[in-house]
């Protein structure tokens, strides 16, 4: 394991038992008659309630590693509005490219599913990622609306599209259903 992959699950925990150290606390001393209350009825819920809070606020606070997802691997590489004519819209075979933001939690948790799948496929896709905060003509020019959006390329036009977290099964599947087709007479 990587000293950032480290770093980043050490965050992640902290969040993780100081909102469930809250939400103990807040179970056991702030008791509630009726047991309705959510983080209040018991120290146990309350201790899973405020664990599952810290959790959102960890993905919501960027604390992730976000300088990691601006570096390329060796899988996916990232790119920019310069580059992308030619390496995506201009390429024979087809491509992926991942439209993410550092700031996205969404972006940080499906960032390793998409350099996994790359690996698997190499030489039979293509695997790009643009950053929206730098590239914004890119993401207004292929109407960008939610991230992360996965967008599929094939003879230089956009053959499928997803946007949010996607499982490893999926993105294989978009991808091998993209791969299969053929283009259409006259298109």
């Amino acid at each position: 394991m990587r000293s950032n992959e480290k770093k980043m699950n050490f965050t992640m925990l902290l969040y993780l038992a100081l909102g469930g150290a809250v939400g103990a606390t807040v179970g056991y001393f702030g008791k509630c008659a009726s047991g309705t209350c959510v983080l209040a009825a018991n120290w146990r819920r309350g201790a899973l309630m405020g664990a599952a809070i810290g959790f959102m606020t960890y993905l919501a606070s960027g604390t992730g590693n976000a300088a990691a997802m601006n570096e390329s691997t060796a899988n996916v590489k990232r790119i920019g509005q310069a580059a992308f004519e030619n390496d995506v819209l201009q390429s024979t075979t087809p491509v992926l490219v991942d439209f993410y933001a550092t700031w996205c939690g969404p972006c940080r948790i499906l960032s390793p599913t998409v350099d996994k799948v790359a690996g698997q496929l190499h030489g039979k896709i293509k695997f790009f990622k643009v950053n929206v905060d730098e590239a914004p003509a890119l993401a207004q020019r292929f109407e960008i609306d939610g991230i992360p959006a996965l967008l599929i390329f094939k003879d230089g036009k956009v053959a499928d599209r997803m946007v949010g977290v996607q499982s490893e099964a999926m993105l294989k599947n978009h991808l091998s259903a993209v791969e299969s087709s053929s283009p259409e007479p006259g298109t």
